[in-house]
């Protein structure tokens, strides 16, 4: 055979070789690239297995503290709140405050705080004294701490009253509650009165009373009063001693302080009042007090025999008469207008009131209607309170009542202390049948 027919072949195998050599370079180069990223993503799978197992780890270790935290909150409070029970049995005045004073509004509706009403009430006047005391230092609330103080108190005035009296003195001296809240000096006054008495002349010779701008002791009414009550009967000289000792513009005040009047002292008391206070005032104090609650406790169904005969018996005066009707009946009329204030005033509840009025002392009926038609336009102030009580006057003037029916409206528009207008008040003052009061009344209009 020829070389050149050799020569094809050779060539063909040799080039054949050659990309048969090449193409296994590739193969391993594309292996060894295949290993490196299998590497690659395994290493990467590791890693974040490993990140995701400290997570996870992490995760507990924080859970775990979080629930340790927690369940040592929970052993800390149940240390610190005592059961129910616990609260029922115990006589430790402090802890059981202090298991307390988180309830908020609701600190007097518990369990505790009614424990802490019966420990008041068998505590000795020294312990009771002594956690009074005490409760200075206590974190408590101010509510709690108020209603607390007060229970002590009201027990200290039985088992201690020399403490109780001189904390409420000062109570009432560096709080906002005014003498009102002064206790009951009259019960340890009738029960031990040389204790009583040696304590409070002992108070005055030390100042503990304070004073106002303009040197009176408001504080002191309501022990002036004690003693007062107490000689009505006794000594009735000493008795108008003490109410001297009461400034006049603070005897107004006693309404608070002398409600129950034995009726044995009623016509006592009475004079007393008359030689020490103007009219106004003492019948005022007399109109709220035991001996005229069950007439003028503002029921119009009451029997209006009664009520005169129960005046009778105080010796009421005609004019004393008068002023303790108007009065009764101005307080129905702001109550009325108060009622009144979002709809239509009440025709039919005047006419009641002063149908009662009428049967307990007719004389005085007309003058306290018209104080009573002033007062409620004046708390009304509203111009259908003017056409109501304008109609209701003039109707009842037109009915036969007296001129007397008209004039505190006059006046009330005269000296504008009503929103009456004027020429309403004319147009009233031209029906006064009395010539001389009409002019009067048309002259204080001009």
């Amino acid at each position: 055979m020829k070389r050149k027919h050799y020569v094809l072949p050779l060539a063909a195998m040799i080039i054949a070789a050659v990309w048969l050599t090449y193409l296994r370079g590739s193969n391993n180069a594309l292996e060894q690239d295949n290993l490196s990223l299998e590497k690659k993503i395994e290493n990467y799978r590791n890693a974040t297995v490993l990140q995701n197992e400290r997570a996870s780890t992490e995760a507990m270790r924080s859970g775990a503290m979080r629930t340790k935290i927690k369940r040592e909150m929970r052993s800390a409070e149940t240390e610190n709140k005592p059961s129910g029970d616990w609260v029922g049995t115990s006589k430790d005045w402090n802890a059981i405050v202090l298991f307390n004073n988180n309830e908020g509004v609701r600190f007097n509706l518990t369990p505790a705080c009614r424990r802490l009403e019966t420990l008041a009430s068998e505590m000795s006047g020294d312990e009771l004294a002594r956690a009074y005391t005490q409760m200075a230092s206590l974190p408590v609330d101010a509510p709690f701490r108020n209603y607390l103080e007060w229970l002590m108190l009201k027990e200290l005035e039985k088992k201690n009253p020399e403490f109780a009296f001189s904390q409420l003195i000062a109570k009432c001296q560096n709080e906002d509650t005014g003498p009102i809240k002064m206790g009951n000096f009259d019960k340890w006054l009738a029960r031990d009165p040389a204790a009583a008495t040696t304590w409070y002349e002992s108070q005055l010779a030390s100042n503990v009373f304070d004073k106002t701008l303009d040197g009176k002791t408001p504080n002191m009414v309501p022990f002036e009063a004690a003693f007062m009550m107490s000689l009505l009967a006794s000594d009735p000289a000493a008795a108008e001693q003490r109410m001297n000792n009461i400034p006049p513009d603070l005897r107004g005040s006693l309404v608070d302080y002398v409600w129950k009047v034995p009726k044995e002292n009623s016509k006592a008391f009475v004079d007393l009042l008359r030689k020490s206070m103007p009219m106004e005032d003492y019948i005022a104090i007399l109109k709220n007090n035991s001996l005229t609650e069950k007439n003028f406790s503002g029921d119009s169904d009451n029997d209006p025999k009664n009520a005169r005969k129960n005046l009778d018996n105080l010796g009421f005066t005609p004019e004393e008469r008068a002023t303790l009707l108007s009065q009764d009946f101005t307080d129905f009329a702001q109550y009325r207008a108060m009622r009144d204030k979002y709809g239509m005033p009440s025709r039919e509840k005047f006419d009641e009131q002063r149908k009662w009025i009428q049967a307990v002392d007719p004389s005085s009926a007309d003058r306290a209607t018209g104080v009573a038609l002033q007062r409620y336009l004046k708390e009304s102030n509203t111009t259908s309170a003017q056409a109501f009580v304008e109609k209701v006057a003039l109707d009842y003037h037109g009915s036969g009542a007296g001129d007397e029916i008209l004039v505190p409206l006059i006046e009330g528009s005269a000296n504008g202390s009503i929103p009456f207008p004027k020429d309403r008040a004319q147009v009233l003052a031209t029906k006064i049948t009395d010539e001389r009061l009409r002019e009067e009344m048309l002259q204080k209009l001009k």
